[in-house]
């Protein structure tokens, strides 16, 4: 099971839409690149239980408001991809993937624009 990173440029555009629009603006803008059907987010504390931060459950992500973060709402969204494409997974697997997934997307955006910043100091 991969689902790969999108581009720079995608990843740029979802951070971006996150910080100007919204998060449920930004994951349409992700959902739209993996071309899968849109994921809801949901701000319930109410739904999250044992001590979550956020769960996800058919089609929607619900967050509470301490867990309603850009590494969290990427993790959910791993969770959307694997569920929407029909892929079984043990779910202790499915965990550490997402965290994978969320760690590398916001660790490659941060790479990127250390170079980009190392390129224009030394230029």
């Amino acid at each position: 099971m991969r689902i790969r990173i999108p581009s720079r440029k995608v990843r740029e555009r979802f951070l971006l839409t996150y910080e100007l629009e919204g998060c449920q603006k930004a994951v349409d803008c992700l959902t739209r690149h993996y071309r899968v059907r849109r994921m809801r987010i949901i701000l319930n504390g109410r739904k999250v239980g044992n001590g979550d931060i956020a769960v996800y459950f058919e089609n929607k992500a619900f967050f509470t408001k301490k867990g309603l973060n850009k590494r969290t709402v990427l993790h959910e969204l791993f969770h959307h991809l694997v569920y929407v494409r029909g892929l079984e997974v043990p779910q202790r697997m499915e965990e550490k993937a997402a965290n994978d997934y969320a760690r590398d997307f916001l660790r490659q955006h941060s790479v990127s624009r250390l170079r980009k910043r190392v390129c224009v100091m030394v230029g």
